[in-house]
């Protein structure tokens, strides 16, 4: 049933989005100077909602890893060990490729449109956590590609993004180049972030609640499976991990963010 909940949820609410602000700009009549009825300019808008769901989810795995300069591990590495180990236990068909990205957050993604086609990423900071809490936040990243809720993020964040693809991350990454640190840089700079942040929420502003409120569900639904499996003092110890993570030395676009297991979080019970 998620599956078609929640596209169709964030379809509605980018076009609803659209029809807000032709019915705020009073340009409707401008549409039909040009020829186009509100019907046939929806009509194209949602197939281009569609179409953009459909490319995002399947280029996810490669958006992430590109977009957190994430190296891919293949062998000899302690944490791989453990998710090879998981991803038995929970008798995967295709484990997913494993990385390690440059920062000093305590975190860890998934991303990718199948396990066979998925990556499970860690930050440099995540390999100071205790063993416990790694094992415990592999499982729960391992969980939600084996479940299809990373695919199903990635589809609907696509739906977003690509409603705003050309106006938004064209113009914050024209704005963004001349605060680069480095010439060679892929991640995105705070003014790109913020561009990018404001274009979506004016653009696409009930689509984004529906992908803000599915992500939050899908770590809920993480921490859920941590509770059931390793107990809830090893719960508040994954989460209290998160939270207490350093700021970002790289600010990562809302796509990335998404996928973090830290975003949204909320403060640990005590």
């Amino acid at each position: 049933m998620k599956y078609i909940v929640y596209p169709v949820l964030t379809i509605l609410g980018v076009l609803l989005t659209c029809i807000m602000w032709v019915y705020i700009g009073n340009v409707g009549s401008v549409l039909e100077s040009t020829g186009f009825s509100l019907e046939t300019w929806l009509g194209f808008a949602l197939l281009w909602c569609i179409g953009s769901g459909i490319a995002a989810g399947g280029l996810s795995r490669d958006i992430a890893i590109w977009s957190t300069d994430t190296d891919i591990i293949v062998e000899n590495h302690p944490v791989l060990a453990k998710l090879e180990r998981i991803a038995q236990s929970l008798e995967m068909k295709h484990r997913p490729q494993f990385g390690v990205y440059p920062s000093p957050e305590k975190n860890i993604f998934s991303a990718g449109p199948l396990p066979s086609h998925s990556i499970v990423a860690v930050s440099q900071g995540f390999l100071s956590l205790h063993e416990d809490v790694q094992e415990a936040l592999l499982y729960s990243e391992l969980k939600k590609v084996q479940n299809g809720d990373t695919a199903l993020l990635g589809y609907c964040h696509g739906v977003v993004h690509g409603f705003v693809l050309y106006l938004a991350r064209m113009l914050a990454f024209l704005l963004g180049t001349s605060f680069r640190n480095t010439e060679g840089s892929s991640s995105s700079t705070v003014p790109e972030i913020i561009l990018s942040a404001v274009a979506t929420l004016f653009l696409t502003l009930w689509g984004s609640l529906v992908v803000y409120f599915f992500s939050r569900q899908r770590n809920l639904m993480g921490d859920s499976w941590i509770r059931q499996t390793y107990g809830e003092d090893r719960l508040r110890a994954c989460q209290k991990a998160l939270y207490d993570s350093p700021k970002e030395d790289q600010h990562y676009d809302l796509f990335t963010k998404a996928l973090k297991a830290n975003f949204p979080r909320r403060k640990p019970l005590a």
